[in-house]
């Protein structure tokens, strides 16, 4: 072997490699000062327009994939050790528990109570966060988890936790999903770039404040077949209106 020649080739190779990683470091820092004087620039027309943000943005979140919900098949051999409860099946990847004795809840420490019976009496309980309160029909409505942020279906909540006249809860009907990542990965607006979206379309305007910024995955359309399509949206909510960004392509959604 050229040793002299193989030197030369390594040296040449090594430079050109330098050369890259310093074009690609050169572009990454490049990017990010343009977003940080872009931020910097919507932060001064925020104060302009004495335009308040009560919550934490979260800077984490950067880039990301829709998801797609699958139902889960539950089979029976699942729930034969849930205590104290009796289940039927709507059909095969939906059951309905009554318990044997109501669960009451307190209202100083409900949450916590809830948290508790998920843990205690339901199948894979820790993978629900609480959406809402239907007072009509007395309901506790859950939606599933991924990587720790909710997923709002569409349609019906997949637990439903029904309480008595005395808040206590008596029975409820439970489906899961299997979640994957479909296509690819894309970089997602921040929740900051979601704001102006909302600055833009006028639906946020001069002396206003805005208390909530959350990130999560919704679905707009009915299930098909046993397959719901989960698109990442920031939820921003002002003076009690809620409006839903795409992560994605910025486009505004109501919330329904």
């Amino acid at each position: 072997m050229d040793w002299s020649r193989a030197k030369t080739i390594f040296i040449i190779t090594f430079i050109l490699l330098n050369s890259f990683l310093f074009y690609q470091l050169r572009e990454l820092n490049h990017h990010n000062q343009i977003t940080m004087i872009i931020e910097a620039t919507l932060q001064e027309r925020l104060n302009e327009m004495n335009i308040i943000i009560e919550d934490t943005l979260d800077d984490e979140i950067q880039s990301g994939f829709l998801i797609v919900g699958k139902n889960v098949v539950i089979s029976e051999e699942e729930v034969s050790e849930l205590k104290e409860q009796e289940i039927t099946f709507v059909n095969e990847t939906t059951m309905i528990s009554r318990l044997k004795e109501p669960y009451p809840l307190e209202q100083g420490s409900m949450s916590q109570q809830v948290k508790s019976f998920l843990e205690e009496y339901v199948l894979n309980g820790d993978m629900y966060r609480f959406s809402q309160q239907d007072e009509e029909r007395n309901q506790l409505q859950f939606m599933q988890q991924y990587d720790e942020k909710i997923m709002y279906s569409f349609d019906e909540a997949p637990l439903i936790l029904q309480l008595n006249d005395q808040s206590e809860i008596v029975a409820y009907q439970q489906m899961m999903y299997e979640v994957d990542e479909t296509g690819r990965e894309q970089e997602f607006l921040s929740g900051l770039k979601a704001i102006e979206r909302l600055l833009n379309e006028q639906l946020i305007t001069a002396n206003q404040t805005i208390t909530q910024v959350d990130f999560g995955y919704y679905s707009f359309f009915k299930q098909v077949g046993d397959v719901q399509v989960f698109a990442p949206m920031w939820r921003i909510s002002v003076e009690g209106e809620d409006y839903l960004v795409n992560a994605i392509d910025g486009s505004v959604q109501d919330v329904f």
